[in-house]
Formats: C-alpha cells, sequence, structure tokens
C-alpha cells in the first residue's frame, strides 16, 4: 500500500481541481511513463485501486501494478527553490514506516 502525506494530498487536490476535473471516483492515477518515471493522468477508479480521499473527493488512484512496485513508499511534498509545490515518491524505512527515508524521486 502506498502511504500518502496529508500536504501530498492537499496538492493532489488542487491539481485536480486545476485540470478540472469533476465527479467522486475521478482522481489522479499513478502510472508508468515510458521513461520509467512515474507520472499523474486523470482516470476513473477501478474495483481493485487504491483509492485515495482527501475532504470527500478521489485525489489518487493506485492500480496493484503500481501497489506492487511503490510498496514501502510515501507520497509527499517538498517546496522548490522558485517557491512551487512538487509531490515527490520518499522511500520508508522498514523500522518506521512514518520517517522520511533517504531516497526520493519526483512524481
Amino acid at each position: 500500500m502506498v502511504s500518502v502525506s496529508e500536504r501530498a494530498k492537499e496538492r493532489l487536490l488542487e491539481q485536480k481541481q486545476a485540470a478540472n476535473l469533476e465527479g467522486e471516483a475521478v482522481g489522479l492515477r499513478v502510472a508508468a511513463a515510458p521513461t520509467g518515471q512515474w507520472m499523474l493522468v486523470a482516470d476513473h477508479a477501478r474495483e481493485d485501486d487504491q483509492v485515495v480521499e482527501h475532504r470527500g473527493s478521489t485525489v489518487l488512484l493506485v492500480d496493484p501494478v503500481a501497489q506492487s512496485a511503490l510498496d514501502g513508499v510515501r507520497v509527499d511534498c517538498v517546496q522548490t527553490t522558485e517557491g512551487d509545490t512538487e509531490l515527490i515518491l520518499v522511500a520508508l524505512d522498514d523500522d518506521d514506516a512514518d520517517s522520511d527515508g533517504d531516497e526520493e524521486s519526483e512524481l
């Protein structure tokens, strides 16, 4: 299961609203890009998805393949030097699922 911080949930909701995505079952799906990086695409929830909600709205969808690949990872946010907020993936420490870990990649 993929963990999502509260600030990442808020950022995902902002992105969903900015893209004018409406509907309870519509969210941003974690998908593998051809380059091997992860990207977010608008999609409808499927029966086997991990569905992450925030303030009554579906904000993130993670299918079983992505769940398997991202097991032990938390979606979080960082502030860039330009003042933007970016979503990142943080590898969680096996001893403490709430720690920041030491590996990050952009989402």
